[in-house]
């Protein structure tokens, strides 16, 4: 892969760090319930920054870049391990979190190391044009679709205050939205290039 390529994987995923880490940010208005529309929306974006399927998506575009199997894989494992280090670094440099958050958060870390690469290789594989190419391409859109349901967004406890009720549920819709859109897009473009071509009819002299 090109160096600007590599750039672009370590900007998209500082970029995916730093508005997640500005998501977790709660003012105090938030906190005694004087702004809980403020905090509706933070907790919205803060659940769609950081739902599995927007960091996977991270990785498989990283891996897409890199085209090839062994750089995608490593693409995967880079983007994912850059956008922990700089969330959890940055946070800690800001104060917004304690130094103890590495060890509370090294799972994240491994996490990153174990499937960062599968992720990457699926990016690699999205560029084929046969069904294992088409796959890969559904892969992300697929778990936008199931992550909600998995998670639970949409059977949130009634007992939890209006905001964190909104949040779920909008996120939730958001993330199925888009993924049901996006296999429709991904599925639609698979036939059109699998559909045989026809010949179109040639006048007679």
């Amino acid at each position: 892969m090109t160096r600007r390529g590599w750039g672009l994987v370590v900007v998209g995923a500082s970029v995916l760090a730093l508005v997640s880490l500005a998501s977790n940010v709660t003012t105090p208005g938030q906190l005694d319930g004087s702004a809980d529309t403020v905090l509706a929306t933070r907790l919205t974006l803060s659940q769609l920054v950081n739902a599995g399927t927007v960091w996977a998506g991270l990785a498989v575009v990283s891996g897409w870049l890199a085209r090839r199997p062994a750089p995608a894989v490593a693409a995967g494992v880079v983007a994912l391990l850059t956008a922990c280090v700089v969330h959890y670094g940055v946070g800690t440099a800001f104060g917004v979190f304690d130094r103890d958050v590495w060890a509370a958060n090294l799972h994240w870390l491994l996490g990153a190391l174990v499937v960062g690469g599968p992720l990457g290789l699926v990016g690699a594989i999205a560029h084929r044009a046969d069904r294992r190419g088409l796959a890969a391409r559904l892969v992300v859109p697929l778990g936008a679709v199931l992550e909600p349901f998995v998670v639970g967004r949409f059977t949130t406890p009634a007992i939890l205050p209006w905001p964190n009720r909104i949040a779920d549920l909008v996120s939730g819709l958001v993330l199925l939205v888009a993924g049901v859109v996006g296999c429709g897009r991904i599925l639609a473009a698979g036939n059109r290039r699998t559909a045989p071509h026809r010949r179109r009819p040639t006048a007679e002299a």
